[in-house]
């Protein structure tokens, strides 16, 4: 948490692909990156941990009425992709600005685009190697599907109960 420097102003849309601080109302603590979010303040965050205090610690700090904090165990969970409750949610802290910064977010996402591009133009490349055509399968007891038989085409039928005028 030391020189995260985050405007006054900002809105949580400013804070996507930051790591945030998400606390709950039943205490718990979820450390994540910022995904996306919604009208409603449902949170998504990716590569979340969870950490809370036990019930028996909240306890005893209750009737202690002091902290010690060499004492104090917190327990931690990898939880992976996480969507949190609006309703559940009654701060966020940011932790850490993005790993990448914009512009290198954008070199990175085209180098995928183009990647995706790729791999797209090999399967088309693939599918149309026999000149469009199907290729026959080597298997020789494929039977042929009773579908496939031509069927004579029958007129169009109007349904029962339906009079022409």
């Amino acid at each position: 948490m030391v020189g995260v420097q985050v405007k006054h102003n900002s809105r949580l849309a400013d804070l996507i692909n930051y790591k945030l601080r998400v606390i709950t109302q039943d205490g718990r603590v979820y450390i994540g990156i910022l995904l996306a979010f919604d009208k409603h303040m449902n949170v998504v965050l990716s590569d979340c941990v969870e950490e809370r205090v036990l019930k028996k610690q909240i306890d005893d700090i209750k009737n202690k009425g002091s902290v010690d904090r060499d004492n104090l165990k917190v327990e931690k969970r990898v939880l992976g992709l996480v969507i949190l409750r609006g309703e559940q949610i009654l701060s966020t802290v940011v932790e850490d600005k993005p790993l990448l910064s914009k512009a290198e977010r954008l070199v990175v996402d085209s180098k995928q685009q183009k990647q995706l591009a790729k791999e797209r133009n090999k399967r088309k490349k693939n599918t149309t190697t026999n000149g469009g055509k199907v290729a026959k399968s080597n298997s020789k007891d494929v039977k042929p599907n009773e579908r496939t038989t031509q069927q004579p085409v029958r007129k169009f039928q109007p349904p029962p109960g339906f009079k022409r005028k």
